[in-house]
């Protein structure tokens, strides 16, 4: 509990030196009677939501300050990205995330989207991907989305046309999301190499471009492409959600904002995610949850709600302080060599000659045994004799005449 309330103070400092118009510190533990024993404060993230755009944007302003003048070589790109870099939710557990890591990241819904309004696309599909094409061309498909649809590319076109590595950097810059159909998502960390792997915030998203239909007479089930709506409900449900990569950590960052949002609507973000990771995600829940706290890519981490027990389980808190074993280590080496000499001593040696040696050493080790314990003696003798003179010294010296009447 001690260790708790500490990092909390520690952390509250921190953010208001970094953010000194922030408000005032509030209790990061929140709890209700009823449901779940613990819940977000929406007071207290929308003051770090406000506290950390202001900070990003003043140091943005900074930097800018510091260069100069606008830079003319700098497109149109460039200034986007500054404005809509990304904020992101870290979550940290008291226990490991038992789950195995995944290529397929798990999809959460947000209620403000936090891709661009302009965003170009390129949606990977299984072949053949004439059909693909077709389905987004066709007049059912809505027109605003297919305008961000740049690409619809297959995967033998993938590996055909960008092999090398300078031709995978160039389809990376070219589209700010990829998109793929969830058949093939397996395939692609092989298929577009590190250059894709490395970057984690344009890694392909799975979308469902088919569906399976119910099983047939003969006990077998059939996989059909959806229609044009569906698709596009897929690409739009792909737009407005954020995506988490689980994997066996205690530590996981999770995408759910972006500079160019109001506080508020990053702060109905965070509590649909942590909603979500509560609920669906984390094993044990809010139990398993020990900090939440949210950042941009280089600044501080301002905490949003700090558990108050560091265990998951009472079964885990002990009695009295953990104390551990003390080993000798000079003792326990000496141990290992005896048993290993002894060892040999058995495989080398034959009957007679290791009774004998053994007898040998039982006798020397008897023998030393009586020397100390005559040593001590005469130790003891000598100190008695000793202690006997100084008090007999002692009583001399106090000796007084007597007085004559």
């Amino acid at each position: 509990m001690a260790k708790s309330k500490a990092v909390t103070k520690k952390e509250t400092t921190v953010s208001k030196k970094e953010h000194p118009a922030s408000a005032a510190a509030a209790p990061l533990t929140t709890k209700v009677a009823n449901g779940s024993p613990y819940q977000l404060d929406p007071a207290q993230v929308e003051r770090a939501a406000t506290a950390l755009i202001k900070n990003m944007k003043q140091h943005a302003q900074e930097k800018q300050e510091i260069e100069g003048k606008k830079n003319l070589l700098a497109d149109d790109e460039e200034e986007a990205e500054q404005t809509d870099v990304p904020i992101f939710l870290t979550l940290a557990t008291k226990q490991h995330i038992k789950e195995e890591t995944r290529l397929k990241p798990s999809k959460i819904a947000l209620p403000h989207s936090i891709q661009p309004a302009d965003v170009r696309i390129c949606l990977m599909t299984a072949d053949p991907q004439r059909q693909f094409k077709d389905l987004v061309a066709h007049d059912s498909f809505p027109a605003d989305l297919r305008a961000k649809i740049g690409r619809v590319i297959g995967v033998e076109k993938l590996k055909k046309k960008y092999k090398t590595y300078e031709t995978r950097r160039q389809l990376l810059a070219e589209y700010d999301l990829f998109l793929a159909d969830d058949r093939i998502i397996s395939e692609l960390p092989h298929v577009l190499g590190k250059t894709f792997n490395a970057n984690k915030s344009k890694r392909p998203i799975p979308v469902g471009l088919t569906m399976q239909l119910p099983k047939d007479k003969d006990g077998k089930r059939k996989r059909v492409v959806r229609s044009p709506d569906a698709i596009a409900k897929e690409i739009e449900s792909a737009l407005h959600s954020t995506y988490v990569h689980l994997s066996p950590t205690a530590t996981t960052a999770i995408r759910v904002g972006k500079l160019s949002q109001q506080p508020q609507q990053i702060v109905e973000n965070i509590e649909a995610v942590v909603a979500a990771l509560t609920g669906k995600f984390v094993p044990r829940g809010w139990r398993n949850v020990r900090a939440l706290h949210i950042k941009g890519p280089t600044t501080v981490a301002l905490p949003i709600w700090l558990a108050d027990e560091l265990w998951a389980d009472e079964a885990q808190v002990l009695e009295e302080p953990w104390k551990p074993a003390i080993k000798d280590a000079s003792a326990s080496k000496t141990s290992e060599k005896k048993r290993k000499w002894e060892e040999w001593e058995k495989e080398i040696l034959d009957d007679e000659e290791l009774a004998e040696r053994r007898e040998r050493r039982r006798r020397e080790k008897k023998r030393k045994s009586k020397e100390e314990g005559d040593a001590a003696k005469v130790v003891a003798s000598i100190s008695k004799e000793r202690r006997k003179k100084l008090k007999q010294q002692a009583l001399e010296s106090i000796k007084t005449p007597l007085i004559a009447g």
